[in-house]
């Protein structure tokens, strides 16, 4: 299912800027995020994350030794959430 159909660019990035943490794999959509100064969590697969990556301080990129997303394990991913970029904007990033 679609959860946001026919969503204009210009309302995406309005969203994206209320995050308070993204987390999301190597897509346009992770960019823009970065883009916006929200802390960012990248994970990457096969693609090469030196080239195609986003960019910023407040970017982590997650990579396994195998250059397959199922390489990634969950404790590694949920440690970049709490610990990378300073941790998010403000509060966890969903409800506890």
């Amino acid at each position: 299912s679609t959860y946001l159909p026919d969503v204009r660019l210009i309302d995406l990035a309005a969203l994206l800027s209320t995050c308070a943490l993204y987390l999301g794999n190597d897509s346009g959509i992770t960019h823009i995020a970065a883009a916006l100064g929200v802390p960012t969590v990248a994970l990457f697969g096969p693609t090469d994350p030196a080239i195609w990556g986003p960019r910023g301080h407040h970017v982590t990129i997650l990579r396994s030794e195998t250059s397959r997303m199922d390489g990634l394990g969950l404790e590694q991913v949920w440690s970049a959430v709490y610990t990378g970029n300073g941790g998010p904007r403000s509060g966890p990033p969903f409800p506890t």
